[in-house]
């Protein structure tokens, strides 16, 4: 079972803190007399939050806002709005209970609320669309910045894990090239990748010149520092350079917003 390494550098399992949860909805929903029905509905949907964060290398105990909208987006692509509202509910109650224990300062979900409709919530959550991410594909004259946006878009990885890959970290040979992403907190995870995002990655390996004690997959092209990793601050200038180019660049349209959409994507049936 996986620990959970929370802000005061106690180590919980998921079961512990679904305990304390469990403890906070019977001692404070309903005035100390909710249902077990209540509570056991409370702690289904936690549940599916937490595996939602372990299948996205996200520690629930140090969740952001940002992680909470990216889980908003999720279900705001699988469920219906009522369905999106009641699964929201108790993400509040979670880090209540975390405060309660004195596990957390704040309760990051403080202001996470279900979308008033289909068009609404685009307002809270940006991320791109298919058609617009296909056309951002387009837009590079190198390999290097078309595979980038495609491990970003097509993937979901997040700026730092892109600047972290070495070149040991990918696996493209045989019939299911991978790469070994690391995440927050040092976590590794397998990311399988797809036909067409292997092949840009592929293209660019094949002419990626490094300095002689140089690693990284994505180095700097330019004069300055050619050959050497590149920084998260050059990947998001990049990435905004070109979500400019392509007419998508907005308030909230960041990096950030690939993930959103990869999420969004994927799971309504997007990548195919």
């Amino acid at each position: 079972m996986n620990a959970i390494t929370i802000s005061n550098n106690q180590n919980l399992t998921t079961v512990d803190l679904s305990q304390a949860l469990a403890d906070f909805l019977r001692l404070n929903i309903a005035n100390g007399d909710a249902s077990p029905k209540t509570v056991a509905s409370y702690l289904t949907e936690f549940r599916q939050y937490t595996q939602w964060c372990e299948a996205e290398g996200i520690n629930p105990a140090q969740a952001t806002e940002d992680d909470l909208r990216a889980y908003r987006s999720h279900l705001v692509a699988n469920y219906a709005q009522g369905t999106v509202a009641t699964k929201l509910a108790a993400i509040p109650q979670f880090y209540d209970a975390a405060l309660w224990r004195r596990l957390r300062l704040d309760n990051p979900a403080a202001g996470l609320k279900a979308p008033k409709d289909r068009t609404g919530w685009e307002d809270a959550v940006k991320f791109l669309p298919l058609e617009g991410f296909k056309w951002l594909l387009s837009l590079p004259d190198n390999a290097r910045d078309r595979a980038i946006l495609a491990l970003m878009g097509w993937h979901g990885l997040r700026v730092e894990e892109v600047v972290n890959l070495n070149r040991d970290d990918v696996s493209l040979g045989g019939d299911l090239p991978t790469l070994t992403v690391t995440g927050k907190e040092s976590k590794t995870r397998k990311v399988h990748l797809i036909e067409r995002s292997a092949a840009t990655l592929s293209a660019w390996l094949d002419i990626r010149q490094v300095q002689p004690d140089e690693w990284a997959v994505f180095v700097s092209i330019g004069n300055r520092d050619k050959g050497r990793r590149l920084t998260t601050r050059a990947v998001r200038y990049m990435v905004d350079g070109y979500l400019d180019r392509a007419g998508l660049k907005a308030d909230g349209i960041s990096c950030h917003s690939l993930r959103h959409s990869f999420a969004t994507w994927s799971l309504a049936g997007g990548r195919s």
